[in-house]
């Protein structure tokens, strides 16, 4: 189906129990400024009352999908794109649980129809237990096409729902989620896209992202799997800079808390700021001045929490003149500073 006989935008929205937040989704959705959309609501066999939630809605727009087994939001992700991209030019992304600002979709696409090598488009958003409230300011993903590249290696770089995907790049590069995954799907597919196309994030808050105590990565119980899926994403993420980290070696210098002798540790950290030192050092030929800091910050705060982690002593100056030599990546003083606070 060519552009010209595809509708212009398509909005997939998983949910599975979640009918005490999805009004607010839905509500956020139809109020955008941009009009010239289908919200797409596939319910994971939910239990609770959605169906009877979305039936007081008579907006021409919205459909709902049921499906008959609940089958997890990795294969109703994919069952909504195997349906949506030979239809929309552009799919996307939004949570039953969050909330987008009214401008949200006409910013997003103005951004895709000017620039025709961008895959993807994300936002910033805000992280909130709350969303009645209104943050004048948040933590930010990178904005850069080449900043977001290197930035995977330590994070999944966009808010899943705040994502509008070209249907055309995902079609001919055949481009869906693994379901293999539970959760990290998006970073995992993310990672995949970075090799081949082009992802930007707008620099404008156009999200409120709910944090959820069970959800997916935040429930105790599944916290290790997380950490354990993160850990093989970014391993093999590393491969792509020519730099090779098994699961384990990730999972040990990103995630895990276990005491290790001074001697592993001066091993492990060793490795650690030699594979940072070559990475920064292939960044400079692409990022700005801003992104290059920026980056040098990351890569220093992932070096003193892996230190942190492993019990050794920040008063041992063997290890800070060891990190200090090693450092390539931030000039020494920004560094000592950085240790000492």
């Amino acid at each position: 189906m060519s552009i010209q006989n595809k509708k212009k935008l398509a909005v997939l929205l998983p949910t599975y129990n979640a009918a005490s937040y999805l009004k607010e989704s839905i509500d956020s959705v139809l109020n955008q400024t941009f009009t010239d959309f289908d919200l797409y609501i596939y319910d994971d066999y939910s239990q609770d009352n959605t169906a009877e939630l979305i039936g007081c809605y008579h907006d021409s727009r919205i459909f709902y999908i049921k499906n008959e087994k609940n089958i997890g939001v990795t294969k109703t992700l994919n069952k909504g794109l195997d349906y949506l991209l030979p239809h929309y030019e552009y799919v996307a992304r939004m949570d039953a649980d969050d909330w987008c600002y009214p401008e949200r979709f006409e910013k997003q696409l103005q951004v895709l129809d000017k620039n025709e090598e961008v895959f993807l488009c994300g936002t910033q958003g805000y992280w909130l237990k709350d969303l009645n409230l209104s943050p004048n300011e948040g933590w930010s993903y990178p904005v850069s096409a080449e900043y977001i590249k290197y930035y995977l290696l330590f994070g999944a770089t966009f808010g899943h729902s705040s994502v509008v995907l070209r249907s055309a790049a995902f079609i001919e590069n055949e481009l869906r989620y693994d379901e293999t995954k539970v959760n990290c799907q998006d970073w995992e597919l993310w990672s995949r896209v970075s090799k081949i196309g082009v992802m930007v994030n707008l620099a404008d808050f156009l999200m409120k992202y709910r944090i959820v105590g069970n959800s997916n990565h935040r429930s105790p119980e599944k916290q290790q799997i997380h950490f354990e899926n993160r850990s093989k994403i970014i391993a093999s993420y590393w491969a792509v800079f020519g730099i090779t980290f098994s699961e384990v070696e990730i999972y040990n210098l990103y995630y895990a808390c276990e005491t290790v002798s001074n001697q592993d540790f001066r091993t492990n950290v060793d490795k650690m700021i030699a594979a940072f030192n070559l990475v920064f050092e292939e960044s400079k030929a692409e990022l700005s001045v801003t992104d290059q800091k920026n980056f040098s910050y990351l890569l220093a705060r992932k070096v003193l929490s892996y230190w942190k982690r492993s019990g050794v002593s920040r008063n041992d100056f063997v290890v800070w003149f060891f990190i200090l030599r090693q450092v390539q990546f931030m000039n020494k003083m920004r560094l000592l500073k950085s240790i000492i606070r």
